[in-house]
């Protein structure tokens, strides 16, 4: 029996297996090697035609459709992450209400709120009541630094 029919079988197993990948995996991969499948399946039905020639049109169609609409088709597709409260207040100034050293924590105060504080750099100590802009987040910590050296002015 020659392979050809059994090609049917073989597109039909891979059109399944890529899209149970895909369901476990959304990354927008192997669903275009599913249509690849899908058209070597059409082309297996068509007498004459040669096992190799489905094996090129899959492959061409999966990777022409990987490079071609996957970029589309995650653009639209994929969400973009949304953004919580506080990492909205990234680049935020705040003044110090607590100092802030390289062996204790600081508090800063962000609308009307004390928030536990580190410097960004762990070396640097910031005395009370100096603005601070937020660099970060480390859990419930701001990661903060000196006005002065976050927009390049000199502060005196």
């Amino acid at each position: 029996m020659p392979i050809e029919e059994f090609m049917i079988w073989i597109w039909l197993g891979i059109f399944v297996l890529s899209i149970v990948i895909e369901a476990f995996e959304p990354e927008l991969v192997s669903i275009w090697f599913a249509a690849g499948a899908l058209i070597a399946v059409i082309l297996s039905v068509i007498p004459g035609i040669p096992f190799w020639v489905e094996i090129i049109v899959f492959i061409a169609v999966g990777f022409g459709f990987v490079f071609s609409l996957r970029p589309l088709a995650k653009r639209y597709l994929i969400k973009k992450e949304m953004k919580s409260n506080i990492d909205e207040k990234i680049g935020v100034k705040c003044v110090v209400v607590k100092a802030i050293s390289e062996l204790a924590h600081g508090e800063v105060k962000l609308n009307g709120v004390i928030w536990t504080a580190i410097a960004g750099d762990k070396k640097e100590t910031i005395e009370e009541e100096a603005v601070v802009v937020i660099l970060g987040i480390d859990g419930n910590k701001l990661i903060v630094k000196r006005d002065s050296e976050v927009t390049g002015k000199e502060g005196k």
